[in-house]
């Protein structure tokens, strides 16, 4: 969502403007060929050149200012404008927990990476550079909640660190790295059916991508039922 003056921006025209907008955004600086490779990968240069001219005077339009600046061969944000993006911060704080000296301070950062991340990134677009930033930042949620739970069971929480975990696997179903900890969780609880049952949902789910479980998975499993 985008706002100004707190107010939504719903006069985009199309959706192309606004996300080429998100695509200024998250990159310093960027070429035009850039952004029509990105944009309009089927179209002849020229004709990508002239949909990118009309998609970013409707960008303008619809903020009612100069968004894109050209210098020296480069497109960027019109450093000019005052512009606050969740993303930015939360790729920021993200960093800061990697580097903070105090567990106090990781958690600090990690507790404000998971609340800012609301779902997938831009969703309901499936073009190629949404979805790889998509992914990118769905890992970056993960890892803030696995560093979490880590610590939570470290403090002998096992409960709260299991509710992280899981809360992880609705984003991102297909990480057996995060299965395979919610399964040792259950089991260090007592609740071996719950990891018996945790796995074999896994199983069905995999069967329905035509996947198999990884061989630690399945290794994991054997020992818990042991």
């Amino acid at each position: 969502f985008v706002l100004t003056q707190s107010t939504p921006v719903d006069t985009w025209e199309g959706h192309l403007p606004r996300l080429l907008f998100f695509f200024a955004l998250d990159r310093p600086v960027i070429t035009r060929s850039e952004i029509c490779r990105a944009f309009w990968p089927e179209l002849e240069p020229d004709q990508a050149v002239n949909v990118f001219h009309v998609t970013k005077r409707r960008l303008h339009k619809a903020l009612d200012r100069d968004v894109l600046i050209h210098e020296d061969g480069y497109y960027r944000v019109n450093p000019e404008m005052s512009i606050y993006y969740d993303v930015m911060e939360f790729a920021s704080v993200l960093m800061n927990a990697r580097g903070a000296d105090s567990i106090d301070e990781r958690m600090a950062a990690w507790e404000r990476a998971a609340s800012l991340y609301r779902g997938p990134f831009l969703q309901g677009h499936s073009d190629p550079w949404i979805v790889e930033r998509r992914v990118d930042f769905c890992a970056g949620y993960l890892e803030a909640l696995a560093e979490m739970a880590r610590v939570w069971q470290e403090r002998g929480r096992h409960e709260q660190a299991l509710a992280l975990l899981q809360k992880g696997l609705v984003q991102d179903p297909t990480r057996e790295d995060v299965h395979r900890e919610v399964m040792q969780l259950y089991n260090r609880l007592g609740r071996r059916s719950e990891a018996a049952a945790h796995y074999q949902k896994l199983v069905t789910d995999l069967k329905t991508m035509k996947l198999e479980p990884e061989a630690a998975t399945v290794s994991l499993y054997q020992e818990i039922m042991a």
